[in-house]
């Protein structure tokens, strides 16, 4: 079974410039359930637990966790988030809906198939401008649900918003 690098983990999750996640189940291409009618459940990007990401320092242990999980024909990203301190709320959000394009490219859907958003901003203050950048990129024809949630602090100083949606395949 294919592991995702940690540097490809960092890049999904916004440590650095994006790069690619592969699929890390062999569940093949067959819709809807396996021939003994099982569920189909793909994990794209399994992480391993480290001390940081490589040529960082160490902040804390890195989670082990899947970038998107695929269960029949739902896929659910993790919570992405742009570069550390890459810019205002505007600037942020627009670098993280970049990845969330290429994760759901990735996994055959996009975002005019979103069934829900969950937004995290240190800062409510920012949400007239983080919204601006929503705006612009959202499927107005097919939003999805959202929440938007005030976190004072997320996983590393400088980082303004975390997006994590699902959407249908």
């Amino acid at each position: 079974m294919a592991r995702i690098t940690r540097r490809e983990m960092a890049v999904a999750c916004g440590f650095a410039i994006a790069a690619g996640v592969d699929r890390v189940t062999n569940a093949g291409d067959l819709a809807g359930r396996t021939p003994r009618g099982e569920h189909i459940m793909e994990r794209f990007g399994i992480t391993e637990a480290t001390g940081g990401w490589p040529g960082g320092p160490v902040y804390h242990d890195l989670p082990i966790i899947s970038l998107m999980t695929s269960h029949d024909d739902i896929v659910y990203l993790c919570g992405i988030t742009a570069d550390p301190g890459s810019g205002d709320v505007k600037e942020q959000t627009r670098q993280v809906l970049e990845r969330i394009d290429r994760l759901l490219g990735r996994a055959g859907t996009s975002k005019s198939r979103l069934i829900s958003a969950t937004v995290w901003l240190t800062d409510m203050a920012h949400f007239a401008d983080h919204n601006a950048a929503w705006n612009a990129w959202v499927d107005a024809k097919n939003p999805p649900v959202r929440a938007c949630l005030h976190s004072p602090q997320l996983w590393h100083p400088g980082l303004l918003v975390e997006i994590m949606v699902t959407a249908a395949k």
